[in-house]
């Protein structure tokens, strides 16, 4: 369906008519009611065939738009009706005045429909609830009475009528435009809300002017009978025109704080439109009023709770998925087994706190021996496989949860062991080599058929002197003396500051 053939239709429905009010003046009414009645029948199927294929958001925005017009289609064929049959016992509302007010609920909940977020079926049936209320407040304010009891005969006059109606449908317009501002790219939902405002502006201005000239003329026809069919031929042909093109671009992930607070606060415009209705009848009908008061807090109060209680759980959830983050950003992914970064973090805790408590400190650095020979004659996979067990045999062997096995870099590995002396630390070093020489991995070296640990242990201990880094060049060099002496052997060293010479040998034998 192209936009040309729906503006050419438009024109020419229009034309008709004018044409017919003119050519049977006698009978004006009769000919431009059926007109009046197919206008918004005809822009509701051209409406959902251009939303059908629109995402399921706005495919439900669009629902809503629809449903305002089925009802507004039945207030129309009620008005006909009453002024056709000449039904008018009383000079104020009719049930045809209560449609057109309710016309504008789903309108109502469509602008109030959240941008973004998942949404919950309880906020569905709190709207359901905000709908009906709303509705039996619009039927006691325009009847003087609850619906299905006789009509007491003090209704809406015609003057507050169309103040009312004029109200309705300029602050629907205004409350359109606001929550357009909520969009800052184009899209489905944006274009949906630019069409939503241009017809909602045309109504209230249409039917203003329409309400003034019946009123000062007291005239039932006439050529402004085409002011109530004219809006729904913009409506039918904005959304041919604007849906021509379907891509949808994201909306941004960063918006500016009006555009978020517009969005935020949305949802409860109709809850607002709710409570100033109630309190608006509280004077005349007191119980009826005070219940709508009732009922608009306690939606609100239910929404909040709701949307307090999924902020909470989103809150738990981003910590979950950022302590996942974190303990991913700490672990070596090939071992499983702590990183350099988390190494080097515990390390400079361990020392504030020896230091701070004045308690000894003990690091253990360990090398595979020969693997590189390893690597080069099984493969890569065997050689992982092996720091894989390796590591699992070195976390085993380690004698509390406190100390910290981490994989220094290849096949290097350090382990940092709190309030510890030297003599635990040579407990611990010679009772994880053991644990590595049990595992029988095959390494055929000059050493023997298996694979080997060189360990290097440096222990601080009050009131020595220097820095977490001292402490790592001190066992450092431990483990450099240890494969220089023919290593699968431990060798032992003190916090000092080494020189550049031996720091440079040690990078050497390696």
């Amino acid at each position: 369906m192209k936009s040309k053939h729906v503006v050419w239709a438009s024109i020419v429905y229009l034309g008709t008519q004018a044409l017919c009010i003119k050519l049977f003046p006698s009978h004006a009414m009769g000919v431009s009611y059926p007109f009046m009645i197919l206008a918004p029948w005809l822009a509701l199927a051209v409406c959902w065939w251009h939303a059908r294929d629109c995402a399921q958001r706005t495919r439900l925005l669009w629902t809503l738009v629809c449903t305002a017009l089925v009802v507004w289609g039945i207030g129309i064929l009620f008005a006909a009706w009453e002024d056709l049959s000449f039904y008018n016992p009383m000079a104020g509302a009719d049930f045809s005045d209560f449609l057109f007010f309710v016309y504008g609920m789903p309108i109502l909940l469509a602008i109030s429909s959240p941008t973004e977020g998942e949404h919950n079926s309880a906020f569905v049936w709190l709207d359901a609830v905000q709908v009906v209320m709303t509705a039996l407040l619009i039927y006691v304010a325009a009847f003087s009475v609850l619906p299905f009891t006789p009509r007491n005969g003090h209704t809406l006059s015609i003057s507050r009528l169309l103040v009312i109606y004029n109200f309705e449908g300029f602050a629907l317009a205004a409350v359109a435009t606001l929550r357009l501002l909520a969009y800052t790219n184009d899209g489905e939902e944006r274009r949906f809300y630019q069409i939503l405002c241009s017809y909602l502006w045309i109504y209230a201005s249409l039917a203003a002017l329409y309400n003034h000239i019946t009123i000062s003329t007291n005239e039932h026809t006439g050529l402004y009978d085409l002011f109530t069919v004219l809006p729904f031929a913009v409506l039918s042909i904005l959304a041919v025109t604007l849906f021509s093109e379907r891509e949808e671009t994201v909306q941004s992930a960063r918006r500016k704080p009006l555009t978020l607070f517009i969005d935020n606060a949305s949802p409860i415009f109709f809850t607002i439109t709710l409570l100033v209705l109630a309190a608006a009848l509280v004077r005349e009908h007191y119980y009826i009023g005070m219940s709508g008061i009732a009922v608009a807090l306690a939606v609100y109060a239910i929404r909040a709770t709701m949307l307090q209680s999924r902020y909470m759980h989103a809150q738990q959830e981003l910590q979950v998925a950022r302590d996942k983050m974190e303990a991913m950003s700490l672990t070596d992914s090939l071992t499983g087994v702590a990183n350099r970064r988390s190494f080097d973090r515990t390390l400079e805790v361990e020392w504030r706190r020896s230091v701070r408590r004045k308690s000894p400190l003990s690091l253990l650095m360990i090398d595979v021996d020969f693997f590189k020979n390893l690597n080069d004659k099984y493969g890569h996979p065997y050689g992982d496989s092996c720091l894989i067990e390796i590591a699992n045999a070195l976390q085993t062997a380690l004698p509390r949860s406190s100390d910290l096995l981490a994989r220094y870099g290849g096949e290097e590995f350090g382990i940092i062991l709190s309030a510890t002396d030297a003599r635990g630390a040579d407990t611990v070093a010679f009772r994880v080599r053991e644990f590595v020489r049990a595992l029988h991995l095959k390494n055929e070296t000059p050493i023997g058929q298996f694979v080997t640990i060189s360990i290097g242990v440096a222990t601080y201990e009050f009131p020595h002197e220097g820095a977490s880094a001292d402490l790592i060049q001190s066992a450092d060099e431990a483990l450099y003396r240890a494969k220089r002496h023919g290593r699968d052997r431990i060798e032992f060293a003190v916090p000092a500051t080494i020189t550049r010479e031996s720091a440079a040998t040690s990078a050497k034998v390696r």
